[in-house]
């Protein structure tokens, strides 16, 4: 796709995106309503990156990323139709932002099928992610699910990192009002930040997570869990909820220490 006024050999020009494209990115998709604020976040906030793509003077795709340490996340990834060499593009430019601020693992949730440009550019599934809805939830019993105090702070910091293996202790950070924390005494046993993308819920055991998980229902009616885990689907399925695939993970670079069974929801 070339601008009518632009020459057909123009060639695709990668670069950083800035305020005055906004209105050029969010047009690629109208559909999407969450464009605009997903793109000023990345524009404004020190560790991530939002890139565009043009050819001449048309904007013909844009991308946005972040890095905790040793790892980053691809976030988002838009290209217009029939524009099939922007997206590996842009996710070239974007790997090689990450791994600038030493982000030697990248992550991605690629939409079911769309997964080859994150496969041209290096990345490896390692499994799906699914969406339950339409269910019926239990209600929340437990008296040891508390509001999340600073004294919890480290422990859910720790939970995150054994569950994922990544240093994401400043994005948890921003995310941590109207978290919930399952203690037993001065042990945390599990955490719900429901601020956080579509919910993030880690825990020690099901008892744990599936507790937690209805605290987060009453406040969406969906979960997203990574496929394999057993105890969480079990419980699912019979409280009537019904999965499809969202979406593929996908892992570049150095391997990460990921344990998805102690993940009870999936931001």
């Amino acid at each position: 796709m070339v601008h009518p006024n632009e020459p057909m050999n123009a060639p695709l020009h990668i670069a950083p995106l800035t305020a005055a494209d906004l209105a050029a990115a969010c047009a690629l998709d109208p559909t999407d309503t969450g464009c605009r604020g997903r793109l000023l976040w990345h524009l404004h906030t020190p560790y991530a990156q939002a890139l565009k793509a043009e050819q001449g003077a048309q904007l013909l795709g844009h991308a946005c990323g972040l890095v905790h340490g040793s790892s980053g996340w691809v976030r988002h990834l838009h290209t217009a139709p029939h524009t099939t060499e922007v997206a590996p593009a842009l996710l070239a430019a974007l790997v090689e932002w990450m791994e600038s601020y030493g982000a030697h693992s990248q992550l991605a949730i690629a939409p079911p099928g769309a997964e080859a440009p994150y496969t041209a550019c290096g990345f490896a599934e390692t499994g799906s992610l699914l969406h339950y809805t339409h269910g019926h939830f239990l209600e929340a019993t437990r008296a040891e699910v508390v509001d999340l105090a600073p004294e919890h702070g480290l422990a859910v910091l720790r939970l995150d990192q054994q569950a994922t293996g990544e240093d994401r202790s400043t994005l948890l950070r921003e995310h941590l009002y109207l978290g919930s924390v399952y203690a037993e005494g001065t042990q945390v046993r599990g955490f719900l930040l429901p601020l956080l993308g579509h919910g993030l819920i880690v825990a020690d055991s099901p008892a744990v997570g599936l507790e937690l998980q209805r605290w987060l229902l009453p406040l969406q009616p969906y979960l997203h869990l990574p496929v394999g885990h057993l105890p969480a689907h079990a419980h699912l399925i019979g409280r009537r909820y019904r999965p499809s695939i969202v979406g593929t993970r996908m892992v570049r670079g150095t391997p990460l220490a990921y344990r998805p069974h102690l993940i009870y929801a999936h931001p």
